[in-house]
């Protein structure tokens, strides 16, 4: 009995530190996340971090893979319904607007992966910890491409990363541009205007060539 109500206090002791990392990064950057601040923010001993994982590394890894649970739990349904370029460019929008809440730690999970990104040692297990993200992207990029050319054309497993990487760096550029986040919103305004005329364009394109269908100089 004692042993599972010590087990039961080293698993909330560890979401607390997890917590008071992803709050640390998110408030301070990854430049500014230290021990110090994390025990601070947490308003715990410094020493239970390294009990707890033995390094700040294994404790950056742990919060990296929280914060990225938690993006999932709250665009799983979101993502799983998207049938548009629209609908995906809106899921985006809507995580853009909720980077820095609690229940979502995107902007701390996109300070973390943008800090290690020349870290050979973890970089693997960094692409580990997301790849439950990049599969939904995927899958919705499929619904999104279905009976299109260019769902023939392109693999949607790299254009997922594509995607990722593209939503990766407007966080960032939102950040150290420090405007209230107004260039990011003008631009996803562009990506969406962009996505409601590609979509039903490559719907058109591929109806071309098949029977009783426009051709290409039909379509002008």
């Amino acid at each position: 009995m004692g042993e599972r109500r010590s087990s039961r206090n080293g698993l909330v002791t560890r979401d607390r530190i997890i917590d008071a990392v992803l709050r640390t990064v998110r408030d301070e950057g990854l430049v500014g996340t230290s021990v110090r601040h994390i025990a601070r923010t947490g308003g715990f001993n410094q020493a239970l971090i390294f009990y707890h994982f033995g390094s700040v590394d294994e404790l950056l890894l742990a919060a990296l893979e929280r914060a990225n649970e938690r993006r999932i739990e709250c665009f799983r349904e979101r993502l799983e319904a998207v049938g548009s370029l629209t609908d995906l460019v809106r899921v985006a929008v809507d995580l853009h607007t909720r980077a820095d809440s609690d229940e979502c730690n995107h902007s701390a999970l996109s300070a973390i992966v943008a800090g290690w990104s020349t870290n050979n040692e973890h970089g693997p297990r960094v692409l580990e910890i997301l790849r439950p993200w990049d599969e939904l992207v995927t899958g919705a990029l499929r619904r999104s491409l279905e009976g299109t050319p260019f769902a023939q054309l392109a693999t949607c497993e790299h254009l997922a990363h594509a995607v990722s990487a593209l939503f990766l760096g407007i966080e960032l550029l939102s950040r150290l541009e420090g405007d209230g986040g107004q260039a990011a919103a003008g631009l996803f305004a562009s990506l969406e205007d962009a996505a409601d005329a590609v979509h039903p364009l490559l719907h058109v394109l591929a109806g071309v060539g098949r029977p009783g269908t426009s051709t290409p100089g039909d379509l002008g």
